[in-house]
């Protein structure tokens, strides 16, 4: 049996996202003291109410860069973002977002594509794919928000983009089950990250490993299995 291992939490929230509890340095420490390789600072921005505004991203490589750990813990720069409309357009202009390592996207609350119909939705959210306006769809089930994942799961394997397996969604086990399964049929990539809002949340992976070890999920994957697969990936240099 593969023993899987996540060398690096993809999906971090801090401060700056408005209702997360943590800075920079402490969840670069929890992120320390779990042996991870990487942490990605993922926070939300102005689409999510109290998100971070633009300059936050703008200067956010400067930010990570400053970190000094002890360990030689990579800090990746990205973002969480929102899509706007059904084109797909993200809210804060791409000039913002250009020297960010990782762009995410997903669905939350209180934002356009919640009040969006499924069929909305679901066109929004692939033509945020197709158009490589993302590298990552965050949490494409167990957010409440009805889409077609098949798809979603289709238009992301065409245009090279990844889902996440999200560790603070996986609550339903037959939904859970049934979207690794899907991913590896079609050879779906997939990140995998806490969604941590508190440093305590950093890199526990405790419920998605079983999950991936019960499915014998593929490994290669798994773009955080390792630091060469995430260079491939996300091209960026560790």
């Amino acid at each position: 049996m593969t023993k899987y291992k996540i060398i690096a939490d993809l999906h971090v929230h801090t401060v700056a996202s408005g209702h997360a509890a943590d800075t920079i340095r402490v969840v670069c420490k929890a992120a320390e003291q779990k042996k991870l390789d990487g942490i990605a600072i993922t926070d939300h921005g102005p689409g999510v109410p109290g998100g971070a505004e633009r300059v936050y991203f703008w200067t956010l490589p400067r930010l990570a860069r400053g970190i000094k750990t002890h360990t030689g813990l990579r800090v990746i720069t990205g973002i969480e973002e929102d899509i706007k409309n059904r084109k797909g357009e993200l809210m804060i202009p791409a000039v913002f977002l250009k020297d960010l390592e990782i762009i995410m996207a997903g669905c939350h609350p209180l934002t356009w594509i919640a009040e969006q119909s499924a069929a909305t939705r679901t066109d929004a959210l692939i033509n945020a794919i197709v158009k490589n306006h993302i590298q990552v769809v965050t949490h494409p089930f167990g957010s409440g928000y009805d889409l077609n994942l098949e798809a979603v799961i289709d238009a992301c394997v065409a245009s090279g983009v990844a889902l996440e397996f999200n560790a603070s969604k996986v609550n339903d086990m037959n939904e859970s089950l049934n979207f690794l399964e899907r991913c590896a049929q079609k050879g779906a990539s997939i990140t995998v990250g806490s969604d941590a809002h508190v440093a305590e949340e950093v890199g526990d992976f405790n419920r998605i490993l079983p999950l991936l070890q019960k499915t014998e999920f593929p490994e290669e994957l798994i773009i955080n299995r390792s630091k060469e697969a995430m260079e491939s990936f996300f091209k960026l240099e560790w």
